[in-house]
């Protein structure tokens, strides 16, 4: 019988390889929000911001609950 399966922490490559893997055929590209981004990072602003795909499963979620308002904290460029 074989010992027990060893798995690896994911890191925040893999997640950001998923995001653009997912993205590049799910959701399309938004025009204002890349030059949003590309503005901001001229700027020299922090890359903190969420990703689309995340930014589209918070949306799934507030609709998913019947949300009415939402308060966003922390929009730094936008």
């Amino acid at each position: 019988m074989a010992g027990p399966q060893q798995f690896k922490a994911t890191s925040l490559e893999d997640w950001q390889r998923s995001d653009q893997y997912h993205n590049s055929f799910l959701i399309p590209q938004d025009d204002i929000l890349v030059a949003a981004v590309k503005h901001c990072k001229g700027q020299g602003l922090p890359d903190i911001a969420v990703s689309t795909a995340q930014g589209k499963f918070l949306n799934l979620l507030a609709k998913s609950v019947g949300a009415k308002r939402i308060l966003e904290v922390g929009t730094l460029g936008g």
